[in-house]
């Protein structure tokens, strides 16, 4: 049953991969561009039971970017199960399966977040699903796994490592009736000195020195009114709001408010998928050249565990340098030009 982006699958009916022609992907956030095989991208997908069977409650058009950007999907049904304390050796499997994780849009109309934390108090069917996708993010960003959330998912991955979204109560049923071309749209600002903005160079570049705006659609009612430890915003939109947010140890790992997924039509978003997708080879290359990680299942799934539980950071966050504080203390948000070979930008192009 499809209604605009919005796709209820069938179990028996779900595709897991995709097979195609491989374009070589241009990537900021790693030097290793050798790197040619389709990388596999895991997305989960909560299970919900239908008047037919078992239904993948998902958002479409995410899964769609990724193959059309030619990677491979790997959809992770989440059952309602009820979670316990080794809920991330049990994910360990999935992680050892896939390359990069993407975090997806929810289904309009819904609230996953008074969902997941009403689960908090009395955990039920309707909340498994959501803590096990919460789990599989916390694992997958403290290995340092590539990921790349939207909307929904960008809001999930930041409350996953102890941020806070921002309350934005609204008429549910009046946003289940919205279509997509009704979505507000924004112009993204993005920050000169950041990963993303790096990323973005390939396509500035091929705009010939002609900047053009970068316009995403946003789903109502949506935001992040705290980062969490590790992440820094990394764009905004034109009231000053988080538009976008990314780790802060260099590592890929990107937060995009923004309907990204409905941004393939621009070279903008493009780009970012395949910065994301060059990062998840890159990960796979690292991984397969270190035999001893499979043997730290334990320790590794521990010591997520215990941060979890003690409200510590997953990503390390060390001291941060006097150059970067003035950088991000700054309310320029601009795009930059960067000349081929140069790692500093020579001209700032205001968006």
């Amino acid at each position: 049953m499809m209604t605009d982006s919005m796709l209820t699958i069938p179990v028996h009916e779900m595709t897991e991969t995709y097979d195609g022609p491989q374009e070589k992907p241009q990537d900021a956030w790693s030097a290793d561009g050798s790197l040619e095989h389709q990388p596999i991208v895991g997305i989960p997908i909560p299970v919900k039971q239908g008047s037919q069977g078992p239904l993948l409650m998902v958002d479409a058009v995410g899964a769609w970017a990724v193959e059309r950007m030619q990677a491979r999907v790997f959809l992770i049904p989440l059952w309602p199960f009820p979670t316990h304390k080794h809920m991330y050796q049990s994910l360990w499997s999935l992680i050892q399966s896939m390359d990069g994780l993407l975090l997806l849009a929810g289904i309009q109309g819904t609230d996953w977040y008074a969902v997941w934390k009403a689960g908090e108090q009395e955990p039920g069917l309707d909340s498994w699903p959501i803590a096990w996708e919460i789990a599989l993010a916390q694992l997958a960003t403290y290995m340092g796994m590539p990921v790349l959330a939207i909307a929904d998912g960008a809001e999930k991955w930041n409350s996953a490592l102890g941020g806070k979204r921002s309350e934005a109560p609204g008429d549910r049923e009046q946003m289940a009736s919205m279509t997509p071309d009704s979505w507000d749209r924004h112009t993204i600002r993005v920050r000169a000195q950041s990963a993303l903005a790096s990323a973005l160079q390939p396509a500035i570049r091929s705009h010939d020195g002609e900047q053009k705006p970068w316009d995403l659609a946003f789903m109502p009612q949506q935001g992040v009114e705290q980062l969490a430890p590790g992440l820094r915003s990394c764009a905004q939109a034109e009231d000053g709001s988080v538009a976008a947010f990314e780790r802060r140890d260099g590592a890929f790992g990107l937060g995009m408010l923004g309907r990204l997924d409905w941004g393939l039509d621009q070279d903008y978003g493009t780009t970012v998928f395949d910065a994301f997708l060059q990062a998840c080879r890159s990960f796979d290359h690292t991984r397969s050249q270190q035999d001893g990680w499979r043997t730290v299942r334990d320790e590794l799934c521990s010591r997520v565990s215990t941060l979890v539980t003690q409200g510590q950071p997953l990503i390390s966050v060390s001291e941060i340098a006097h150059e970067e504080k003035r950088l991000y203390s700054s309310d320029s948000l601009v795009i930059s030009t960067v000349s081929p070979g140069s790692t500093r930008p020579q001209e700032r192009l205001r968006q």
